[in-house]
C-alpha cells in the first residue's frame, strides 16, 4: 500500500507542476447555519396505520418525512436555489456541502477528508476505477462474491486482474491474497451490511488480512450508515475499526440523495484530481446536502431511533424464523425470506399487495439463480402492532403459495 500512496503523491505533484491541479472552490452565498432552522426534538413518525404498509423502503429510520429535515431542505432551496448547476470543480462548494463533508468525517469515526458523489453507484464504480488506473499492471482487486452490482461493475471495468472470495470466507480471502502477494497495489472490497442477505461481515478480520498483505481496504456502508452501531455510524461504529476508505449513500437512512466517501486527505485529494466520476458530474444540490446534514444531526441528538430500528428488526427476524421461514444469516434491518423459485416469489409479492403489504421479490441477476427471495426493509417508524400483523400475513402467504 505504501507504493500506492507514493504513486498517488507523485501523480498529484506532477499535476501541480503541469498546472493541472484541482481544488474545489469554496463558495459562500449567504450565512447558513443548520441550527437556525426550526427544530423540535420530536420524531415525526410516518403513519402506517392506513394505506399500504411499505416494507420495501430504504428509508430505514423513517426520516424522509421528518419536519426538521424537510425544513432544512426548503431553507437551502431558498438560499442556494435548486441545483449546484455544475461540477463542484467548476462552480465550487457551498458552505453547506463543506459542513456535510466535515460532519460525515466525524460521523464515520474521525476521517481526515470526504468527497461527495451524485450516487452510490457512481461512488463505487468511480473510486474503484480511479484507484485501479494508477498502475493497472501492478493492481489486483479481491472482493466478496455477494458485493453490490456497483462494486462488481467497478471491478469489471477497471481493466486490472481481480478475483472474488467466497461470501464472508476469510480463509478464502487470505488464500487469494497469498497467491497474489506480488502485486504492488491490492484492493480488498466488501460491504458493511450486505444489501440482499442482511448480514454483517467480519470487518476487523478482513482489515487484519488486508494489512497483512499491504492491501487497501474499501467498505461500502450504503446499508450500514445510520443503522448499525450504537451511534448509527456504520461499520466503524459497530466494529470499532477504521477501513482505509468507507463509501456510503445519503439516500437511505440519511433521508436525502447522493453519496460520499471518507478516507485520508491524500486519497480524497487524488479522487478530486483524477476521479472521472467526480470531475465530470454535477454536484449534489445544496438542499440534498442540507437534508443529509439535518438527518445526521437528528440521529446524534436522538440516539434512541437507532435502537428502535434494531429492536424492530430483531422482532421481525425472530417472528419470521419462529414461523418457519428461512431468513438466511440476516442480523440487521434487511431481512430476506428465501423462496428459491423466481415465479413463486413474484406471485407471493402480488398476493401480498392485495392485502396492502408492499415488498419486492428479488430475483436473478440481483441474486444467484434459484435463490429468489422476498426482501424486507424494516424501518424505525412503523408501529409495532402493524409490523406484527404484516409479518403474520407474510408468513401465511409464503406457506399458502
Amino acid at each position: 500500500m505504501s507504493l500506492l500512496f507514493e504513486l498517488i503523491s507523485s501523480r498529484i505533484e506532477k499535476n501541480k507542476k503541469l498546472g493541472l491541479y484541482r481544488k474545489i472552490p469554496e463558495i459562500s452565498f449567504d450565512k447558513y447555519d443548520i441550527k437556525t432552522f426550526p427544530h423540535k426534538n420530536v420524531y415525526n413518525k410516518v403513519n402506517y396505520s392506513t394505506g399500504t404498509v411499505n416494507l420495501a423502503t430504504n428509508d430505514y429510520l423513517g426520516l424522509s418525512k421528518n419536519e426538521k429535515i424537510k425544513n432544512a431542505a426548503k431553507k437551502a432551496v431558498e438560499i442556494y436555489g435548486t441545483s449546484s448547476s455544475s461540477s463542484f470543480l467548476i462552480c465550487g462548494h457551498s458552505d453547506i456541502h463543506r459542513k456535510l463533508e466535515k460532519e460525515l468525517c466525524l460521523f464515520k469515526g474521525g476521517y481526515e477528508d470526504c468527497i461527495l458523489y451524485p450516487s452510490g453507484y457512481q461512488a463505487n464504480t468511480g473510486i474503484i476505477k480511479s484507484l485501479s488506473s494508477i498502475s493497472p499492471l501492478n493492481t489486483f482487486i479481491v472482493f466478496d462474491e455477494l458485493s453490490h452490482a456497483s462494486i462488481i461493475d467497478g471491478v469489471m471495468s477497471s481493466g486490472v486482474k481481480f478475483k472474488s472470495f467466497k461470501h464472508n470466507d476469510l480463509e478464502h480471502l487470505e488464500s487469494i491474497l497469498g497467491r497474489h502477494k506480488d502485486y504492488k497495489i491490492k484492493l480488498v472490497v466488501t460491504e458493511g451490511v450486505f444489501s440482499m442477505d442482511g448480514d454483517i461481515p467480519d470487518i476487523p478480520g478482513i482489515l487484519s488480512i488486508a494489512r497483512q498483505y499491504d492491501a487497501l481496504s474499501i467498505v461500502d456502508d450504503a446499508h450500514a450508515t445510520g443503522t448499525i452501531g450504537e451511534k448509527g455510524g456504520g461499520s466503524s461504529d459497530f466494529h470499532k475499526v477504521k477501513p482505509d476508505i468507507i463509501i456510503g449513500t445519503l439516500g437511505k437512512a440519511l433521508a436525502s440523495n447522493g453519496a460520499f466517501a471518507v478516507s485520508s486527505r491524500l486519497i480524497i485529494e487524488y479522487l478530486i484530481n483524477f476521479g472521472r466520476a467526480f470531475i465530470f458530474s454535477t454536484g449534489i444540490p445544496p438542499s440534498s446536502a442540507a437534508a443529509a446534514l439535518s438527518a445526521i444531526e437528528f440521529i446524534m441528538e436522538n440516539r434512541w431511533i437507532i435502537k428502535t430500528l434494531q429492536n424492530n428488526s430483531e422482532f421481525a427476524r425472530k417472528y419470521l424464523k419462529e414461523s418457519g421461514l428461512n431468513t438466511l444469516d440476516s442480523s440487521t434491518h434487511i431481512i430476506p425470506i428465501l423462496i428459491g423459485d423466481e415465479d413463486k416469489s413474484v406471485l407471493i409479492e402480488k398476493e401480498l399487495l392485495k392485502t396492502d403489504i408492499y415488498l419486492k421479490a428479488v430475483r436473478y441477476p440481483a441474486v444467484p439463480k434459484k435463490s429468489a427471495r422476498l426482501r424486507l426493509g424494516i424501518n424505525a417508524a412503523i408501529d409495532g402492532s402493524i409490523l406484527k400483523n404484516a409479518l403474520k400475513e407474510i408468513a401465511v402467504q409464503v406457506k399458502l403459495t
